[in-house]
């Protein structure tokens, strides 16, 4: 699942669509690489942003308007869970983090595979994204609300949660400013 439904208010304009130094546009790259590595990807984008469902749309991607994508990033995730609720588990991206390895994309979907739990990337001791969580939690996942994601499902079942150490700082780095844009270099593609 890749979350493209942030008001992108700190970047000033649909930072999804921006291109980056080398030439690809930001939410279809992270797009492209999540697609390049799951079985099947929706595409979560707010209900009335009509020029960014086009544009993932028309790249082949299905799409998943959210009515409540201005509450908070949890009502997207709950909305795209919502949308495929057959799956095995969700790796859930985020549209604005095109930088992170296809290699790490696929060696954290290997984790889960293996582990069937809840998996988080970390480089240099923090978070990042995806995160990859078992079907089990299905319920748990549509019932977040709010601005929070999904730290509340995360906080209680930290006992399942696996850690997967790496050092692509992709999985840490979004495009939130220009200045992030401008200084985006896809380091591991």
């Amino acid at each position: 699942m890749l979350l493209a439904a942030g008001a992108a208010r700190r970047f000033g304009a649909n930072k999804l669509l921006a291109t980056l130094p080398d030439g690809n546009i930001v939410g279809l790259l992270a797009a492209a690489k999540l697609a390049s590595v799951v079985d099947r990807m929706v595409v979560v984008v707010r209900a009335a942003d009509d020029i960014t469902a086009s544009a993932f749309h028309q790249a082949g991607y299905d799409i998943v308007r959210c009515a409540e994508a201005e509450l908070g990033m949890a009502h997207s995730l709950a909305c795209g869970v919502a949308a495929s609720r057959d799956s095995a588990g969700w790796m859930v991206a985020l549209a604005d983090m095109p930088l992170i390895a296809v290699r790490t994309l696929s060696a954290v979907k290997a984790c889960w595979r293996r582990e069937n739990r809840l998996v988080v990337p970390t480089c240099a001791g923090q978070a990042g994204h995806p995160v990859i969580f078992p079907a089990r939690l299905a319920a748990e996942l549509l019932a977040l609300k709010g601005e929070s994601g999904a730290r509340p499902v995360l906080d209680a079942h930290v006992d399942e949660l696996f850690v997967f150490v790496t050092d692509d700082t992709g999985v840490l780095r979004d495009i939130d400013t220009p200045a992030d844009l401008a200084a985006a270099t896809d380091d591991h593609p």
